[in-house]
């Protein structure tokens, strides 16, 4: 009888420490903005988020293999996938968040770029080819003045909002709150007419091949979830995104998230838009995604 007990303490002993072990978190990597307004629905105690500025973090991420997953620009994904495979796409998850800003018009719209001087951020890089592509199609000719980034845009639209002015979510939110008398361009919207509505994958998550395949449909799952959350504007998400400074105003991130274009796609949907989103940068610019278009394994399946 005594045996028998020390046996049942020893087996309690062992259920109890193994239900007191820390459950290994996923470590995710996003670039502030649009794509870290994904993650305000995932789970804090399943899920590490790193949020960072600028490409420097997420090319070092890339390069090193350092988390389980990285939120990032579609086209840096696939760049640097052709040179070290591995993180593959897994989802789409921005869906495009670019917009021109003006006060000079009653209405804004396409017509009112002919011949006009545009603002823009990030030469060669995809905001530009997105925007050369819908002036091209739309037979515009405009000339563009180049700024460094995002926030030296929006401030020169501070300073004279007469200017056209391109611009990301939240910034967008932000600049209608400083000058009320904004019109916006959803360059989103603009570019699905092109396209028999389909959109352009902007920002994906990809996942590092070590990572298990019921992980990463978890984290899938988790991921949609949150999205599908943040979208529906809960409060408590709405409050963590400003304590995470995505915004320092919660009325100001509600109106971003409506327009940052926030849906989980498959990647294994999502081809044919990426497709022509990568033709288009092919054309354009080949550096951008390291000069060819991806072979299937740049796609992540749960039958790999």
């Amino acid at each position: 009888m005594r045996k028998m007990m020390k046996k049942c303490l020893i087996i309690l002993l062992m259920i109890f420490m193994y239900g007191c072990q820390p459950k290994e978190e996923v470590r995710i990597l996003v670039p502030q903005g649009s794509p870290a307004m994904t993650i305000l629905g995932l789970d804090q105690h399943t899920y590490a988020v790193d949020i960072v500025n600028g490409p420097d973090p997420l090319v070092a991420a890339f390069s090193s293999g350092s988390h389980d997953a990285i939120i990032a620009p579609t086209n840096l994904g696939l760049k640097l996938f052709q040179s070290k495979d591995l993180y593959p796409c897994a989802a789409i998850v921005v869906w495009g968040n670019y917009h021109l800003v003006s006060s000079r018009f009653d209405i804004f719209d396409m017509d009112d770029l002919k011949n006009q001087e545009i603002i823009v951020f990030g030469q060669n890089q995809t905001s530009d080819i997105i925007l050369k592509h819908v002036l091209e199609s739309y037979e515009i000719t405009a000339n563009i003045t180049y700024v460094d980034s995002v926030a030296n845009a929006s401030a020169l639209y501070v300073n004279n909002p007469n200017q056209i002015v391109m611009v990301a979510e939240p910034s967008l939110s932000k600049l209608k709150v400083l000058v009320p008398e904004t019109k916006h361009i959803d360059l989103q919207i603009i570019y699905q007419s092109l396209h028999q509505d389909q959109s352009y994958p902007q920002a994906a998550l990809f996942v590092h091949r070590d990572l298990s395949i019921d992980k990463i449909k978890k984290l899938l799952d988790d991921l949609e979830t949150s999205i599908n959350e943040v979208n529906e504007e809960k409060e408590d998400l709405i409050m963590y995104g400003v304590s995470l400074n995505i915004v320092d105003q919660k009325d100001i991130l509600k109106n971003a998230i409506s327009s940052s274009h926030l849906y989980l796609t498959l990647v294994e949907d999502a081809k044919n838009e990426i497709d022509i989103y990568l033709d288009i940068i092919l054309r354009m610019n080949p550096a951008l995604i390291g000069g060819s278009i991806p072979d299937e394994t740049f796609y992540w399946s749960d039958a790999v």
